[in-house]
C-alpha cells in the first residue's frame, strides 16, 4: 500500500470515529433531555386541590385560573403540553394566573391512567404535578400500557400495591368528565378560564373547542390583572 492510499485510510478512519462519537453524544443527549421530563420547577408554587378535587396550581390571589380539560393519551393534548409549560412558566410561576387539569378520557385506557394520577399524587410528596409531567413524557416517548401504576410506582419510588388498591375507588376521573359536560367542553384539549370565584367560561367565543393559541391565553391573563 504505498503512502497516499494510507493517508486516504487514515483520514476515513478519523472521519468515522468522529462520527461515531457525534451519534453517540447525540443519543446521550436525546435520552437524557427524554427523561428530563418537564423542565418546570415546582419548589416553591402552590400546590392544591379544589372542593371538588381538582387539580390546580398557583397563587390562590392570581386574578384568573386557567383550566384545561386534557388527557395523557390524547395525541393533541401531547402536543399542546409545551404551550401548557410554557403558560405555567410565565403566568402561573410569576403569580399573575393558576392552572387547574382536569381529565377528559378519550380512549379505553384513559380512565385508568387518571386514576393513576390520582393516587400516585396523593402517595408522592412532591404533588400531582411531576406526576403529570412524567405521564405526559411517557406517553409522548412511548406506548401506554396497563403497566403504567408500575412504572410510574418505580419513577416516584411508590408503593404499587397501594396504587393499584386505590384505583379502584378513585373517584376524580369521572368528577372532571361531569365538570366537562357542565362547561360544554366535549374534546381534548380545550381551555377554559375562571375569574375570581366565577364559574367556567370559554377564554372567547372563537375558541370554545380545541386548544388556545399562547397568545389568547397572554392576553387573557393580562386582562384580568
Amino acid at each position: 500500500m504505498n503512502k497516499q492510499n494510507q493517508q486516504q485510510l487514515t483520514i476515513i478512519a478519523s472521519i468515522v470515529v468522529v462520527a461515531i462519537v457525534a451519534v453517540g453524544i447525540f443519543i446521550f443527549v436525546s435520552r437524557d433531555s427524554a427523561s428530563s421530563g418537564s423542565d418546570i420547577d415546582y419548589t416553591n408554587v402552590v400546590m392544591e386541590r379544589t372542593d371538588d378535587g381538582g387539580f390546580i396550581l398557583g397563587d390562590p390571589d392570581a386574578p384568573i385560573t386557567i383550566v384545561e380539560f386534557a388527557d395523557f393519551l390524547c395525541p393533541h393534548c401531547q402536543a399542546y403540553k409545551s404551550t401548557v409549560d410554557r403558560v405555567i412558566n410565565d403566568f402561573v410561576l410569576t403569580g399573575q394566573a393558576r392552572f387547574e387539569y382536569r381529565m377528559l378520557p378519550t380512549q379505553n385506557l384513559s380512565p385508568f391512567v387518571g386514576q393513576v394520577a390520582e393516587c400516585a399524587a396523593v402517595e408522592y410528596e412532591g404533588g400531582f404535578w411531576p406526576i403529570h409531567d412524567e405521564l405526559f413524557r411517557i406517553a409522548n416517548s412511548s406506548r401506554i400500557s396497563d403497566d403504567i401504576g408500575r412504572r410510574i410506582a418505580e419513577e416516584f419510588n411508590l408503593d404499587y400495591s397501594t396504587i393499584l388498591t386505590c384505583t379502584r375507588d378513585a373517584e376524580q376521573v369521572s368528577i372532571d368528565q361531569r365538570l366537562a359536560t357542565q362547561a360544554g367542553v366535549s374534546g381534548t384539549p380545550a381551555i377554559r378560564v375562571r375569574y375570581g370565584d366565577s364559574g367556567l367560561q370559554p377564554i372567547s367565543a372563537s375558541y370554545e373547542r380545541g386548544s388556545v393559541p399562547f397568545e389568547i391565553i397572554q392576553a387573557a391573563v393580562a386582562n384580568a390583572q
